[in-house]
């Protein structure tokens, strides 16, 4: 009885260590440590670091210039001007001047003085062009003024035909000061877009940067 009492007492110790030892708490690993690669920034959130979202979001709505234009003279660009006002902006009158063509001078330049001069209208007369003068003063003194023109594809015209016998004129373009005006505002395109502003015909906005 005796040996039977120590083999069930055995039997319960070696249960009992069964049962503690398939419940135990498995142990955790390590925890992984993830090291930054070499050359690429760390993110960080907007509240680290005392950085504001407002900070990094940029500004879409500053406000461009824009320019409106051109007008012959100030009086052209006053109606609009007040219209601007009345719509509570603040714009201003731009005066410019720009050199533009204003006729082409088809000139034979002068080729041993008067002489050369005459022999010229001599060729030309022959031909039937008859529409030149001796040039008497100036950078072209003797030579010869073949047409004065407004329209540079006639100017060419007459340059060829002279071409065709022979003599080689140029053609001088003569410019003049011309001034314009532009009615200047602190707006986008899209707001002035948005005023239904009725222009005239050749006067259109330009966005630009502002002063």
């Amino acid at each position: 009885m005796r040996l039977l009492f120590f083999l069930l007492l055995l039997l319960n110790l070696a249960y009992l260590l069964y049962g503690l030892a398939r419940h135990a708490p498995e142990t955790p690993p390590d925890p992984t440590v993830w090291q930054q690669p070499e050359g690429i920034p760390m993110l960080r959130l907007l509240r680290e670091g005392g950085v504001a979202a407002e900070d990094v979001i940029p500004d879409v709505g500053q406000a461009a210039c824009v320019s409106l234009g051109p007008f012959g003279t100030p009086q052209a660009a006053a109606p609009l001007q007040a219209r601007l006002l009345g719509e509570g902006l603040a714009p201003h009158v731009r005066p410019m001047t720009e050199s533009r063509p204003l006729s082409y001078w088809v000139v034979l330049e002068p080729v041993d003085g008067r002489a050369g001069a005459r022999a010229a209208i001599t060729l030309l007369t022959a031909r039937g062009m008859n529409d030149h003068y001796i040039i008497t003063e100036g950078p072209h003194r003797d030579g010869l003024s073949l047409g004065l023109f407004s329209e540079h594809a006639r100017a060419l015209r007459r340059l060829e035909q002279v071409r065709g016998i022979g003599l080689e004129p140029i053609i001088e373009t003569r410019y003049r000061e011309v001034s314009f005006y532009w009615v200047d505002v602190n707006a986008s395109l899209p707001m002035i877009g948005a005023l239904s502003l009725e222009l005239p015909e050749g006067v259109f906005p330009v966005e630009r940067d502002c002063p």
